[in-house]
Parts: C-alpha cells; sequence; structure tokens
C-alpha cells in the first residue's frame, strides 16, 4: 500500500472512530436478545457483570489494543457495573480451547480465527478462501456488510453470538530458502500453516509442502529448520521475533485474515438490553481501533524487519494473478464439497455485489 493511501486510511479510519464513539453505529444492528437498541438507554438497570476476553495475540497486537477500546468504553458507558478483564498471550489456552469455554459458558468471551470457529460453524470456511480480496478496503467493506452480519449472527445457533471482526491483517510468506516472487519459488518448500484444511490445500496447489505447527511452536519449529517457510500477516513476523528466524518476507496477500470475537450468547442475553447495546458498540469500535493499528503499524513494522535485516519483495500482479488461477479453484472445489456448491456461490456473488457497489466510491 502506497503511503498516501496509507495516511487517507488511516485518517478515515479514526474519523470512523470518532463516528462510533459519538453516535453508538453499532447499537441497531446488536442481533441479541433483550431490548438492545431503541430505547434501551431509557432502561433502568441494576447490578454488576464481568466480562472475561481471551485471545492468543500478544498485548501489543491490534486486536488487543482494539479490546482495549472496547474495555475503556463499556466500562465509562456502565459507570464500571461491566467490567472487562483481557487475557492475552494466551493465559487462558489456545483458540481451540477458549472458544470451547465460551460455546459451553465457562468463559464469557474469545478472540479466534476462523479455523477453529469452522469446527462449530462450516460457513465460515468461506472466508479462507485465497485471493478473494485485494486491499484491506474491500475486505472491510464486506464484513461491515450483511455478509459479515449474518456470518456472526449464525454462531447463535452454536450457543455463541459473533460481536465483530477484530483485525489481523493479510498473510504474507517469510521464508529462509528464497524470496517467493512466482509460484515457482514455492515448489517443494516445507512452509508452515495452521491446521487449516483450505490454508494447507491453497499451498498445496502451489506446489509448496505445507505442514501444519502450532502457533506457540512455531519459531522452535523454525529455528530447528522442521520447516523452511511460514505464512503470517506481519504483525506476527514481529510480535513472535520470527525475523530472528527468516531472511525473506514475500508480500503476497494471499488471505485476508480476520478474528471473530465471540462471546456466549446466554451471558449477553443475561444482560439488560441497555448493556448489550453498549457492549456491541465497544465491540465495534474495538474493531475499527484493530484495523486502524494494523493499517498505521504495517508501513512502520516493514521498516523496522528491514532494519533486522529482513529482505521484503512485493509479489508482482503477474505473479499474484497466476497463483490465484491455481490456488482459488482449488480451495473452492473443497469448500464447496464441505458446505455445498450453492453456499459458496452465494457467498462469492455477494461479495462481488458489495465490491461492486463501492467500486466508484
Amino acid at each position: 500500500m502506497k503511503m498516501k493511501k496509507m495516511k487517507l486510511l488511516v485518517a478515515g479510519l479514526l474519523t470512523l472512530c470518532m463516528i462510533g464513539a459519538s453516535v453508538g453505529c453499532a447499537r441497531s444492528n446488536s442481533g441479541g436478545g433483550g431490548n438492545a437498541g431503541g430505547d434501551a438507554g431509557d432502561e433502568e438497570v441494576s447490578g454488576s457483570y464481568t466480562i472475561r476476553i481471551a485471545l492468543e495475540n500478544s498485548e501489543t497486537y491490534p486486536a488487543t489494543l482494539g479490546l482495549k477500546v472496547m474495555k475503556d468504553y463499556v466500562e465509562k458507558e456502565t459507570d464500571g457495573n461491566v467490567k472487562v478483564e483481557i487475557y492475552a498471550s494466551g493465559q487462558l489456552g489456545g483458540e481451540e480451547e477458549t472458544l470451547e469455554q465460551v460455546s459451553q459458558g465457562s468463559l464469557e468471551m474469545a478472540v479466534a480465527s476462523f479455523a477453529p470457529v469452522v469446527s462449530y460453524d462450516n460457513e465460515f470456511e468461506v472466508m479462507d478462501i485465497p485471493f478473494v480480496y485485494n486491499t484491506y478496503q474491500e475486505a472491510w467493506m464486506v464484513l461491515d456488510s450483511a455478509v459479515g452480519t449474518d456470518m456472526l449472527n449464525s454462531l447463535k445457533d452454536y450457543g455463541m453470538i459473533g460481536m465483530a471482526f477484530m483485525e489481523n491483517g493479510f498473510r504474507q510468506i517469510t521464508s529462509n530458502a528464497a524470496p517467493v516472487q512466482s509460484m515457482a519459488d514455492l515448489s517443494k518448500v516445507k512452509i508452515r500453516t495452521m491446521q487449516n484444511n483450505n490454508h494447507m490445500e491453497s499451498f498445496s496447489a502451489l506446489g509448496a509442502n505445507p505442514t501444519p505447527v502450532a502457533f506457540s511452536e512455531l519459531y522452535m519449529a523454525l529455528s530447528q529448520n522442521t520447516v523452511d517457510a511460514q505464512e503470517n500477516p506481519i504483525a506476527n513476523v514481529t510480535d513472535k521475533k520470527l525475523y530472528e528466524v527468516q531472511k525473506y518476507l514475500s508480500l503476497s496477500n494471499h488471505i485476508y485474515d480476520a478474528m471473530p470475537l465471540v462471546c456466549n450468547l446466554d451471558f449477553f442475553e443475561s444482560l439488560p438490553g441497555k448493556y448489550q447495546g453498549i457492549v456491541k458498540t465497544g465491540a465495534t469500535l474495538g474493531m475499527e481501533y484493530s484495523r486502524f493499528c494494523n493499517a498505521e503499524r504495517e508501513a512502520l513494522i516493514l521498516e523496522e524487519l528491514k532494519g533486522y535485516g529482513m529482505e521484503i519483495n512485493e509479489v508482482s500482479e503477474e505473479a499474484h494473478e497466476e497463483m490465484k488461477n491455481v490456488a482459488q479453484p482449488a480451495v473452492i472445489k473443497m469448500v464447496s464439497e464441505d458446505i455445498g456448491q450453492d453456499k459458496v456461490d452465494a457467498y462469492l456473488a455477494d461479495v462481488e455485489k458489495v465490491l461492486g457497489e463501492i467500486s466508484d466510491y
């Protein structure tokens, strides 16, 4: 992303945050029970509540910073009657564990990648189809439309409700073997992926040897040459100091990656309607701020990584298109077999419709 566009993007996101704080932009779309929104502001409320939020990312990760904005907003607007406690760096367990805790009601909220969410609702698989989005603006517009809202609300069938999509960023490729400048550079490269069938199928189609490794074990796997390469948003490259064990960073933008913030449905519906609206608004503000932080930091992180000795290259449009033409059909075929061709077609048509509506914006 060019610096001029970056500055415009940051300014726009900051404006969104300010607007959200002043008008409570998420209240009319709360999707929860009770009296969220509407006349809930006149509701008499009593009692105190605690929301514990778990995530595997560090204290300084964009998603965590967004949750801190949510915490400040919720505690202020409820006069301290709703406390928010953030447990970062996997303090309460990995994403699979904490998501299970939320579904069972032993934890109020968690942030998780799409892969563990898919184990509850496989229709989230569509979010791991590669090369669907070219820019952050495209991805955000789709997630902020009815497409994203419907996905979040679909988790009600599993005892949860999606509150927002916290930012993770576009996934990029790092390697010790060579920079990835074309599909040929991935041939037989042993690359770490998440335990995610769509990610694995994508890199298998591109000729690589995808190898699942737990995120907590990634640094060690790279340092011991168990794998040659890995793919992650660049915030993770610096957050986990992967620059110490990887030489090349190739900006491939192969998958846009957000992380749903999910809440136990029974707990959410136990909140007074007024508090439901405040929590939803806080989650939206946290989401916007996590996006703001990620967009603001990416250019700075790239400069920082160069200072650590990483060689950074941007995958050309021609190579990007070549990868898309191979990986995307392979993953679409797999997802269609899991959830049905009709649902995949509907998702892609909805994406095309949303992007068509904003193409002249």
